[in-house]
């Protein structure tokens, strides 16, 4: 899948806001793209659960994997690359 950097961080922004669609999350999370570097925050995305484990139930990752989710949106909106 084909994404910019604006798409990568307005998915990621939407789904730690809560805001997202139904399948957002999960379309994002399963479907490679095709820029390496966003290819690897998409992994490294999909991964938040394993690396910081939840704490509650119905919960995706911790709160500070979502901590790190909003960094990298936040280094996606800049000229920095972000740390993966």
């Amino acid at each position: 899948m084909q994404l910019s950097r604006e798409d990568v961080a307005d998915t990621i922004e939407a789904f730690v806001n809560d805001t997202s669609g139904e399948w957002d999350w999960d379309d994002f999370i399963s479907i490679p793209l095709k820029d390496p570097e966003l290819e690897a925050i998409r992994k490294r995305c999909g991964m938040m659960r394993d690396e910081f484990p939840p704490t509650e139930p119905r919960q995706y990752c911790n709160k500070a994997g979502f901590e790190a989710m909003r960094r990298i949106v936040a280094e996606l909106r800049t000229d920095s690359t972000p740390t993966v």
